[in-house]
């Protein structure tokens, strides 16, 4: 019977490597891409893997982004709603029902990660804070009201 104890010992280890990988996937799965409850945004493997040029790149476009948003809120807000659910949101939603105010939280939280990446590489600082000042506070006042 001692030649089973060294299978014994085998399948305790298979055991356990397995509970290891399934707990790991499960890790891995929970942070999905893209803006989490906290209001931060994950980005996917190939965003953090990305050079200074392209990086910069990524961040310049989300900002042009950025700032075409506060017109779309605008005439998003002049328009009827389109569905009941955005007409009660526009009443006592976070967003006040508009679909450019939540599209402007995302880019805004893509673009911070982005910038965070940049800055960690040790690329060319953007002054993403100052491109935005203008946005920010176009969209402040959507949020007032």
């Amino acid at each position: 019977m001692s030649f089973l104890r060294p299978v014994r010992g085998c399948a305790r280890r298979s055991a356990r490597l397995l509970a290891c990988v399934a707990a790991l996937g499960v890790a891995a799965c929970s942070t999905k891409v893209g803006l989490q409850k906290d209001g931060t945004y994950a980005l996917d493997g190939g965003e953090k893997t990305m050079d200074c040029q392209r990086l910069a790149n990524s961040i310049w476009g989300r900002l042009q982004i950025l700032k075409a948003l506060p017109d779309r809120a605008r005439a998003e807000k002049a328009a009827a709603a389109p569905t009941a659910a955005l007409a009660f949101g526009r009443l006592f939603g976070a967003n006040k029902g508009l679909v450019a105010l939540a599209e402007y939280d995302r880019e805004r939280a893509h673009a911070r990660s982005l910038h965070r990446v940049s800055t960690g590489k040790g690329c060319p600082p953007l002054d993403i804070e100052r491109e935005l000042a203008a946005s920010d506070a176009a969209i402040a006042e959507f949020r007032k009201e």
